[in-house]
């Protein structure tokens, strides 16, 4: 009798829409499974689905290149067109390693994916390292959205990223590949004790036969908690947040000052999003410190975070683009006549039109909008005689 698969038929199904997925695997134990697995599921429940595997060669081992093809040869062997990607950066970085390792393999995955028209990427994360990285959060952070660790859907680039092993311990998955004789590929950076996650693994394995679960059912929670705020957030600035159409909004402090604390991170963390470009992502120690900048009558009048300033006034405080952030490149309307400019207005000019942030331009005073939030509004430059440009702000209420 043939072996079971751990039961995620669950898990995959986000791929029922889907055409055509990249794996990212590695040949490790995780990634293998995630190959055989999602080759089994795809045969019976989606046939028509195209799976290609995706391996990054970092250049970092001299085993690498051999490994990458021991992979392509499992991958044949089930039926799956596989590709070698390789981070040609050289030299190699002395310090950070991991991290930047990390960012080049996905940046690498999510280029070939647009160029390939692969619309997600399947990636083999598994319950021991939800654990790993909750434990390795705990030491840094009480945040809730930082604890909810690695989401079973995420984002690289605008790539959808599905993890559908989430729920599943590794050492189930080696008992499988064991049984179905299935070999993997043992990553020596894996026992290198210079890196974090191997330290924190070590450690884990000390704390008890229940810690990875735990770990990863506070991960769960503490998900479903910030989504709960989200949802409280994206009411809260229906009701209350006033946006002007030149890119700034007003938030009565008040109003702001009422809600607990961890509503009026998120609330911040949505309008700074919007009205800063949406550039950067602001940790949740700086929103706390703007929180109590905003309900206070301490401190500088103006600040900055994510690429928005905020001002303070008697009854609240506004919100608009920092301008000397935006880039002081023109950026050119295309064909389409349709530009997005700085992710936050909407442009309609005549093609070939330059498109800069307003700055230092002579403008007219508009009552109640500062010359900063004037400063950091598009300013379109078209040939002769060409028709006025259509100019809109997505406001957080009406984006789309």
């Amino acid at each position: 009798m043939p072996a079971a698969p751990p039961d995620i038929a669950a898990d995959f199904a986000p791929l029922v829409p889907e055409r055509h997925v990249a794996l990212a695997v590695s040949g490790g134990s995780d990634s293998t499974a995630l190959m055989r697995l999602a080759a089994d599921w795809a045969r019976t429940n989606h046939p028509g689905l195209e799976l290609t595997v995706l391996t990054v060669d970092h250049g970092l081992r001299a085993g690498a290149t051999a490994e990458a093809a021991r992979v392509g040869q499992w991958a044949a062997g089930l039926g799956l067109a596989h590709h070698v990607l390789r981070w040609v950066e050289e030299p190699k970085p002395v310090t950070g390693i991991q991290a930047l390792a990390r960012a080049a393999r996905y940046g690498l995955m999510a280029q070939w994916c647009r160029a390939h028209g692969a619309t997600a990427l399947l990636t083999a994360h598994t319950l021991d390292d939800q654990a790993e990285t909750v434990l390795m959060r705990l030491a840094r952070t009480t945040s809730p959205d930082s604890l909810a660790g690695i989401r079973p859907v995420g984002d690289w680039e605008g790539l959808r990223l599905l993890r559908p092993l989430l729920r599943v311990k590794r050492q189930s998955l080696r008992d499988w590949l064991t049984i179905i004789d299935q070999a993997w590929i043992e990553d020596p950076s894996n026992e290198d004790a210079r890196f974090e996650r191997v330290r924190v693994r070590r450690s884990l394995a000390t704390m008890g036969p229940q810690s990875s679960e735990r770990l990863a059912t506070l991960a769960d929670r503490c998900a479903h908690a910030t989504a709960l705020l989200e949802r409280l957030a994206r009411r809260w600035i229906s009701l209350s947040l006033r946006e002007h159409e030149t890119g700034i909004c007003h938030v009565a402090v008040d109003e702001f000052r009422g809600c607990p604390a961890a509503l009026q991170e998120h609330i911040l963390a949505i309008v700074i999003e919007r009205y800063g470009g949406g550039h950067s992502v602001p940790e949740a120690e700086e929103l706390r410190r703007i929180a109590r900048w905003a309900c206070s009558a301490e401190g500088p009048v103006r600040c900055t975070l994510g690429g928005a300033l905020l001002g303070r006034r008697k009854t609240g405080f506004w919100v608009t683009r920092e301008f000397a952030r935006i880039p002081a490149d023109p950026e050119i309307v295309p064909e389409t006549g349709k530009l997005l400019w700085d992710n936050r207005f909407s442009v309609e000019a005549v093609p070939g039109s330059r498109v800069t942030a307003s700055a230092s331009r002579k403008l007219p005073a508009i009552p109640g909008v500062p010359v900063y939030a004037q400063r950091a509004c598009p300013w379109v430059e078209q040939p002769p005689g060409a028709p006025a440009p259509r100019v809109r702000f997505f406001r957080l209420n009406s984006a789309g």
